[in-house]
């Protein structure tokens, strides 16, 4: 990455492919309105029009037009299809958004702000009509795979839930807040906190999907060794400390869980803090959770805690298929 790209990059965030919605274990959860109606978004386009009518790559070219012109840009994917865009952001000003359902927005200042982009009008409907009865089998053999997709979703979360239980009493608290306390020193402060948000991980019909951006755009990366699933706990209690020292961060929160945190990214100093157990790069730093974790507790719980584990797998597993 070049100087000039590093310093952009530093001065509006993270850039590259995220997630600004969530196939979770409670369904469908959509951040589009802290994403892209922040007072930052100068000027928002809101793309309207069916399947097929050519939004994601209308998308991909605007965006690959401003790279080539020096802007920055900002790619959200559709968390049921990767490969294809949800929104745009250039500069963190301007944002080009799919904006029909299942997370449609409607304009709130037409002209002062937001603009409509109808792509429907190059639908050529009379050929669709052909096809009417095709396109409604179709679109119900969809929303039925949806709607068992996310009947494994929940119990992959339940399951999820079931574990934290176990290993909640064996949390040693105090002395996770005070490792999170110490790291926060060497972290640079800043003059107002602000916590945006961009989700790297996705569940959708590719299975489990990660992008890297976060770990690209850190000076410093911190990977979190997350043996018991406390590492969540870990990244929330940064969040409190980026508070306290009014800093301005990214948060990444879980596909399975939105209210759950798995990345943390400090802007002004380039510090990402990352739950997963592998990484796209070296980490400068390891930090294993299980020295937050009363051993003498552990052998109680292990045999159920990796059954459940075994199970959540199988759920996500039938979910995808």
């Amino acid at each position: 990455m070049s100087k000039d790209r590093k310093d952009r990059t530093e001065d509006v965030g993270l850039t590259g492919a995220l997630f600004a919605a969530a196939n979770s274990g409670r369904g469908f959860k959509s951040f589009y309105s802290e994403i892209f109606d922040r007072e930052e978004i100068a000027r928002r386009y809101l793309i309207k029009g069916g399947p097929g009518t050519g939004k994601s790559s209308f998308m991909r070219k605007l965006g690959a037009i401003a790279e080539e012109r020096g802007r920055s840009v900002a790619y959200y994917r559709c968390s049921f299809d990767p490969d294809s865009l949800d929104a745009i952001v250039i500069d963190d000003r301007i944002a080009v958004i799919d904006a029909t359902a299942p997370h449609a927005i409607e304009p709130k200042t037409v002209g002062a702000r937001d603009e409509i982009v109808n792509l429907g009008e190059f639908w050529n409907s009379d050929r669709l009509a052909e096809h009417y009865n095709e396109i409604v089998a179709y679109s119900a053999l969809k929303a039925s795979a949806y709607r068992k997709a996310y009947r494994f979703l929940s119990a992959a979360l339940e399951l999820s839930s079931i574990n934290r239980e176990l290993v909640e009493p064996h949390v040693l608290e105090q002395k996770l807040c005070a490792a999170v306390e110490r790291q926060m020193r060497t972290i640079e402060g800043g003059t107002q906190f602000c916590a945006r948000i961009g989700l790297c991980g996705s569940i959708g019909m590719k299975g489990r999907v990660r992008f890297d951006t976060y770990e690209r755009s850190a000076k410093r990366l911190f990977v979190i060794d997350d043996c018991y699933g406390i590492g969540t706990r870990y990244l929330s209690h940064l969040i409190e400390g980026a508070r306290k020292k009014k800093c301005s961060i990214v948060v990444s929160y879980q596909a399975l869980d939105p209210s759950l945190p798995d990345a943390v990214y400090f802007e002004q100093s380039g510090d990402c803090f990352i739950l997963w157990d592998s990484s796209s790069r070296e980490p400068d730093r390891r930090i294993n959770m299980k020295r937050f974790l009363a051993s003498d507790g552990l052998p109680k719980i292990r045999s159920e805690y990796r059954l459940n584990a075994r199970l959540y797998e199988a759920m996500l597993a039938s979910a995808k298929d």
